[in-house]
Formats: C-alpha cells, structure tokens, sequence
C-alpha cells in the first residue's frame, strides 16, 4: 500500500509540472485513489494549508469592519476528507506557492495590498499604490462589494484576525481583476485554475490580516 501510495503522489507531481498542467487528465480519479493514511509526509505537507470551509465561519456586518491588509494565498476544502489525502494535499500546497508568485506580479503583497471596511457601508482599497472605492453589504452569507461600474460576490472564511477571499477556480481571474489587478490575464492563472478545477470542493483565494 505504501508503494501505491508513492506511486500516486509521484504522478500527482508530474501532472503539476508546468508543462502538463493543461493535459486532459482526470487529477480527481487519481486522488480518489490515495489512501487516507499517509503517515507524516502528508502531516508535513498539509500543515501550511489555510482551512477547512465552514458556513458558520462566514464573515458579517458586525466582524469586517476595520483594515484588512494581504498576508497569504488562501486554499479552503469543503471537507477534512479531501484533505486528508495526500494526491490533494500535494496539488494544494504546489497551488499555494504558484498562486503567491502570481498574486504578487500584480500588485497583490504584504506591503501593497489592504482594504476598508467602514461602518457606513463604505470601503477603501488600495492595490500597487492606487486607490479604489465603493460600497460593501452581506447579504446571503457573501460579501459584496460594489464598485462604480460593477458588483461582485465574493466567498469569505474569517478565522480569528484572518479574513479569506475565496472563490472556485473557474472565477479566480473574475476575483483577482475585480480587486484591482486589471493586468492579470487568464493564461497567467491558468496552471492554478487547471489545477484546482480537478480537486472537487476546493476553493482558492486571498488570505488577509486585520490590522
């Protein structure tokens, strides 16, 4: 079983690598075949990983206000089962460090990127030393900011002083232009999108900081 299970990590490696992120390959039946008990190495690997998604964790009107600033990528699982399995857990953690190397080409930083919430429904967002305003409402569990020309709902997971903006794979170039990165184009997010759409109920994102 420990051969097999080598086995498969190595193929879930192989199909990370840049060159065959975009092969018709189902990653999904591959990690369906990995066993849940995989021993330190996968403790190792998923100890970085962000979360696992809970409604009730949801941010609300009365836990956003205040200055949110960019601190991680965001990689939240629908369920401890996914996670718990070493093909998902190698793919998360591949995704996580492409996704920060992509955030940052656009401005998406520690040190540029912070947003606003007031309590009048207002926010402010700063992204590469410019400036965006608009207005903010939960409404159904979403968080939803509406610029002058658009509105987008966005996911959220806050945990303690972390607040995650997540969304699926399909709409993460939707989530990175609305926030202001009007550069980002989809063949730079297409590794991680390629990736992320073939593990089923993960989400992947932004995580921020209050300040």
């Amino acid at each position: 079983m420990k051969k097999n299970i080598i086995k498969f990590a190595a193929m879930a490696l192989m199909l990370m690598s840049g060159t065959n992120a975009n092969a018709q390959l189902d990653l999904g039946n591959i990690l369906g075949g990995l066993s849940g008990n995989s021993g330190s190495t996968t403790g190792n690997v998923i100890s970085g990983l962000t979360s696992i998604f809970s409604s009730n964790k949801q941010a609300s009107a009365d836990n956003i206000v205040g200055t949110w600033a960019y601190d991680s990528p965001a990689i939240v699982f629908e369920s401890d089962d996914l996670l718990s399995k070493t093909g998902a857990a190698l793919a998360a953690n591949k995704i996580e460090s492409k996704l920060q190397t992509t955030l940052s080409k656009y401005g998406i930083t520690k040190d540029k990127f912070s947003i606003t919430f007031k309590e009048d429904g207002t926010f402010t967002e700063t992204i590469n030393g410019k400036s965006y305003s608009g207005k903010w409402t939960v409404s159904d569990s979403k968080l939803v900011l509406t610029y002058s020309l658009k509105k987008m709902e966005i996911t959220t997971q806050k945990e303690g002083n972390k607040l995650m903006f997540v969304t699926d794979a399909t709409k993460l170039l939707n989530l990175v232009q609305s926030l202001g990165a009007k550069t980002a184009t989809n063949s730079s997010l297409s590794t991680i999108s390629a990736l992320a759409k073939n593990i089923k109920g993960m989400k992947v994102g932004l995580t921020l900081v209050k300040n």
